[in-house]
């Protein structure tokens, strides 16, 4: 993992502490949800873009996700689930 991708996950988690601290939590880590955002299936990855929308750690999520690289699920409202013969979103 890059230097910049490592920073990036680090901003991520401390903002996900913070959150936790504070008693609140991202929809994708909500244990009735948090299978969509790496499901094996579109639609269901879809409802998880959806519910990213106005999460407060959207920016860092995406950021992180695009820093790291990431080719399967959900993060920060984009979905970056690649399979062979699907154009990258």
């Amino acid at each position: 993992m890059s230097h910049k991708a490592s920073l990036a996950t680090d901003r991520l988690t401390l903002a996900l502490l913070n959150m936790a601290a504070q008693g609140l939590r991202t929809h994708c880590s909500d244990p009735t949800s948090h299978h969509l955002w790496l499901s094996e299936r579109d639609a269901e990855r879809a409802t998880a873009v959806m519910l990213c929308d106005h999460c407060p750690v959207l920016s860092a999520c995406r950021d992180t996700a695009e820093l790291r690289q990431e080719t399967w699920g959900v993060w920060g409202g984009k979905d970056f689930s690649r399979r062979p013969g699907r154009k990258a979103a």
